[in-house]
């Protein structure tokens, strides 16, 4: 500030300025900040004319402006997008049992099998949850629901069809091996490995053939594509098994395997195909540090949520 623009102001103003220029190098609280430019506005607008008091305010705003610049690009970056959300499960695999109905289900970082009085061969992923009856009824189609992960092994009965309900998708069987992916705010998916399978949501229904999976796209219609299924069975043999495949994919892998929320920087790096190979018995830190190894992102642990930046 030139001996001119001192002129301006009194010994009090200036002091009142000098505060506002030492506050925002030390980024006051905004209360403070909001009482010493009131003080200054009171003062100065009993001696100055309009002209200079808007001088003063546009002052002013520069200032609040200096101030506030940091905040909204922090406020930008606190945007983050969620892969995956970390359920409420037990920390042990558990049973519970009303009447007919039986209600299974597991912790992070395990997996049960269960077999039904079909003869039906279920391996239930970690943080799911099965519900199936004690005992099929004769004369209406075998049913279980599921949130998460399983691998179905059904029995065949070609006078009782078997239903998988997931959500909003519903999956149809004879005999047959297929996964069903369908955590909850994720797309669900299913996969076939044997035999066939019809996908049914709303009014839209699809075969799928061994080799294929069936997604619910976010327009609510189902999509189907070719799938490797040596990796997408190897969760049930303690893998993470992943070739070229996006980052974006295999994060939400792991969090519904630890049961870890996981957010992400921006989409564009999710895209990022990598290569991936550790068991599944490791510990979320080791797998974290694999994955950093591979120098396509670099993974953080804050506040029980993994999150994903541009390395």
């Amino acid at each position: 500030m030139n001996d001119e623009e001192k002129n301006m102001y009194s010994d009090e103003d200036l002091r009142l300025l000098q505060v506002l220029g030492e506050a925002a190098g030390e980024q006051p609280s905004a209360e403070e900040t909001e009482k010493v430019w009131q003080q200054f506005r009171q003062q100065h607008r009993q001696r100055q004319n309009n002209r200079y008091i808007w001088a003063s305010v546009a002052a002013a705003v520069v200032c609040l402006l200096v101030l506030g610049l940091p905040f909204v690009g922090e406020r930008t970056n606190e945007r983050p997008i969620e892969l995956y959300a970390a359920l409420d499960v037990p920390s042990e695999t558990t049973t519970v049992e009303a009447g007919d109905s039986i209600v299974l289900s597991t912790p992070p970082e395990q997996t049960a099998e269960v077999r039904l009085s079909d003869g039906t061969r279920i391996v239930l992923g970690a943080n799911s949850r099965l519900a199936y009856p004690r005992s099929f009824a004769l004369d209406a189609p075998r049913e279980v629901r599921l949130s998460g992960e399983a691998r179905f092994e059904v029995a065949h009965d070609a006078n009782h069809p078997f239903w998988v309900i997931s959500g909003e998708m519903r999956t149809e069987v004879l005999g047959t091996v297929f996964d069903v992916n369908a955590y909850p705010g994720s797309r669900a998916r299913v996969i076939l490995y044997e035999g066939h399978v019809r996908i049914g949501h709303q009014q839209e229904q699809l075969d799928i053939h061994p080799g294929q999976q069936a997604v619910l796209q976010d327009n609510r219609h189902l999509n189907i594509t070719s799938v490797n299924l040596k990796q997408a069975g190897s969760w049930t043999e303690g893998l993470f098994d992943y070739d070229n495949m996006p980052l974006g994919e295999v994060m939400k892998h792991i969090g519904t395997w630890y049961n870890v929320s996981i957010t992400a920087q921006s989409e564009s790096f999710l895209e990022r195909r990598i290569h991936f190979r550790f068991p599944r018995t490791a510990s979320l830190n080791e797998v974290v540090t694999a994955l950093n190894d591979l120098g396509v992102a670099r993974i953080t642990f804050h506040h029980q949520t993994l999150q994903v930046e541009k390395p």
